[in-house]
């Protein structure tokens, strides 16, 4: 943490010191220490760029790189003023002090332009293997990355493997799918830098769908297995920035690829499979889509990858897969047939109210949401009486002594409420704890 807090006030000071070119000290990330493409803000107030702090928190920290106090990515909450506020700088930055062209910055590096030439080459497509000679550039720089991404490779890529994808002989064009997708996944971009490609593009998530699809129907290499990794974590920025429009044209069979990834804890690294819940959740936000991922499993899959964490409490990356398990199930109990999948695993509610106050404020949230979903009044009597069984009336009872979120108090006051007369008489409740903070 040190080490950054240095890195940071040494660069605050430098820019506070220099002339008119150089980004605001308050557009810079202190991680990266370049002006923040997708700012995000911390409960501590400090903001950082979301690719950078995800990559701190994937690493296995658990704090606040500058402050030291803990962070989980729940807690993380785009700062969308502070991102048009860079935005509106940039342009007036650069009549001040100019970047270089792609053109000047690739004249330094002739191997970095010839490969650039390839693929952008308007004669021809370019060939597998230098799509893969330049992945192998992008992920070994990030001077590489920035030239590449200038020169309009991303547009390029994302155009061919758009339509590699419409082509009906799609089998004979899975290396070619696989190398654009391992070449895009080594620009590493966010989903602001890919939004205006992603608009209206259904050509794109067709592409997307018929690589999963294809890889979920039979058994993977290890190719394979990153090739899955690659569109898994396109497909989660594709979501991310698609509109409301274009996530109601996802189909069912592209839910339940998606929902393999989760099935697969054997060859699907946490990378994916963390971008497979943010891909499902992006995608439930479509009310539509919600009854989709449910009937494809994604709630069975992710109460199962609970599970599999079990006895120990959720830490680190384990504790970043728990808040997103969490929050899918809370949207996915917006609907009747989310609500019907937890009830129906043998142990959803245990899992869902094992993990109340053990995690994060976030995931407490969504948690009782669930819960309340599941028991609210269409609940049947076995799911009343299993609310009682498995611990989580009591820990409802806890959450209204704990220092939480006043709403999260008063959403599981109202579910308690609601059943009281049923618990107060159960042997698992105790009727004195119940009455109290009712």
């Amino acid at each position: 943490m040190g080490e950054y807090i240095h890195r940071f006030t040494c660069l605050r000071t430098h820019m506070e010191s220099s002339g008119g070119g150089t980004a605001p000290h308050h557009f810079v990330c202190p991680i990266s220490l370049q002006p923040m493409q997708d700012p995000v803000t911390a409960p501590t107030g400090i903001s950082y760029d979301r690719r950078a702090i995800e990559r701190w928190l994937a690493d296995g920290h658990a704090t606040c790189p500058v402050t030291g106090r803990p962070l989980a990515l729940a807690d993380l909450t785009p700062n969308h003023t502070l991102r048009r506020l860079i935005l509106s700088w940039e342009p007036a930055s650069t009549t001040v002090a100019p970047a270089a062209a792609p053109s000047s910055e690739l004249h330094d590096d002739p191997g970095l332009a010839a490969i650039v030439a390839k693929v952008m080459s308007p004669d021809s497509c370019p060939a597998d293997d230098v799509l893969r000679e330049a992945a192998a550039m992008a992920s070994l720089s990030g001077f590489a990355r920035r030239c590449m991404v200038r020169a309009g490779v991303l547009t390029r890529v994302l155009r061919l493997f758009a339509s590699c994808g419409k082509k009906s002989s799609q089998e004979a064009m899975m290396p070619t799918l696989d190398a654009c997708l391992g070449l895009v996944d080594a620009l590493d971009v966010s989903a602001d830098e890919i939004r205006r490609l992603v608009v209206d593009n259904l050509a794109l998530v067709d592409a997307l769908t018929h690589v999963l699809v294809t890889l979920d129907s039979g058994s993977l290499s290890d190719g394979d297995v990153a090739t899955r990794e690659h569109a898994v974590r396109l497909l989660e920025s594709v979501t991310e920035a698609a509109d409301a429009a274009l996530l109601d044209r996802l189909r069912p069979e592209l839910f339940r690829a998606v929902t393999a990834v989760l099935r697969d804890r054997t060859t699907a690294s946490p990378g994916a499979t963390r971008a497979a819940l943010r891909a499902l959740l992006n995608a439930c936000g479509s009310g539509k889509n919600r009854a989709l991922v449910a009937e494809a499993g994604a709630a069975h899959e992710a109460i199962e990858l609970e599970l599999a964490s079990w006895p120990s409490s959720p830490g680190g990356s384990s504790r970043r897969v728990t808040e997103l398990v969490m929050a899918l199930l809370a949207r996915l109990c917006a609907c009747a047939e989310g609500r019907a999948a937890v009830a129906a695993h043998p142990a959803g509610i245990a899992v869902v109210a094992k993990r109340v106050l053990r995690v994060s404020a976030a995931a407490d949230a969504c948690a009782v949401r669930v819960l309340v979903a599941v028991c609210g009044r269409a609940a049947s009597p076995e799911v009343v009486r299993e609310m009682a069984r498995v611990g989580a009336v009591g820990k409802l009872c806890c959450v209204l002594q704990a220092d939480c979120d006043p709403d999260v108090k008063e959403t599981a006051r109202a579910v308690l409420r609601m059943h009281s007369g049923v618990w107060c008489g159960s042997p698992c409740v105790s009727a004195y704890l119940l009455s109290r903070y009712l």
